[in-house]
């Protein structure tokens, strides 16, 4: 008698037995089934993250306003790949330099661990000499589905600086508080500012330098604590505020 012959008697004779074991399978399957996540675009994509660099301000914001893109990639894209190029575990990577925004893009192994990867490329990315009021900020900790929306902030009667206001106040607010959001980045607008306009005939008549100049609008340009004002059995705050 074969194999396949005992092993169909076996099921035959002890049928409720089978019977209940596949009624058990089936309930297990099915709960794990249920408890299964779903995702729209599963992350079978391998481990990327960027390296946004540009003009300070608000998170992911303001470009580096006066550069071309030649001077983009040779001052903040190519020192950032020279230093990222190392990490253990790199793939692929590639880079886009536009005018005052450059954005350096890793791809790993499925081998790497994310957590570790993304420590080592804030580690190498800090040691990056840019030039002065750059700041170089790491993506969002996301899946590989990346930017899935654009929008535009327009107005018949608001001006770029109110809609810019507009963006990085409210709809940022609104949007990062939406579940499934990784990053909000804006880009684009006008960005309230003083300027002081330098009459170098003025300096030279009143003996005052450009160094001289800087320093007081630095030192005005904050609020100071004054302590405390006794007055009867009350005491105020005395506060000087200068900051613009």
């Amino acid at each position: 008698m074969s194999v396949f012959t005992s092993f169909i008697r076996g099921v035959v004779e002890k049928r409720v037995l089978v019977i209940f074991a596949c009624i058990v399978l089936l309930g297990l399957g099915m709960l794990s089934l249920s408890k299964l996540p779903i995702q729209p675009y599963p992350g079978v994509a391998p481990l990327t993250i960027q390296a946004i660099s540009q003009w300070p301000g608000r998170s992911t914001t303001d470009q580096w306003p006066g550069r071309s893109t030649t001077e983009v990639e040779q001052q903040v894209t190519i020192p950032i790949e020279n230093a990222l190029a190392g990490i253990p575990g790199l793939q692929a990577f590639r880079s886009v330099s536009l005018f005052g925004l450059s954005v350096v893009t890793l791809k790993f192994n499925d081998t790497i661990d994310p957590f570790q990867a993304r420590q080592r490329f804030v580690a190498a990315l800090s040691n990056v000499n840019l030039p002065s009021g750059v700041l170089s900020s790491i993506s969002p900790d996301s899946d590989a589905t990346g930017e899935i929306m654009r929008y535009e902030v327009k107005s018949d009667f608001a001006s770029s600086s109110q809609l810019k206001t507009l963006q990085n106040y409210e709809i940022y607010k609104e949007l990062k508080q939406t579940p499934g959001v990784a990053d909000v980045s804006s880009f684009g607008g006008k960005v309230r500012q003083y300027q002081v306009i330098i009459s170098s005939e003025s300096l030279q008549a009143k003996g005052v330098t450009i160094i001289q100049l800087i320093n007081a609008l630095t030192s005005a340009n904050s609020n100071t604590g004054g302590g405390l004002l006794p007055s009867g059995e009350q005491q105020f705050v005395v506060r000087g505020v200068g900051l613009l």
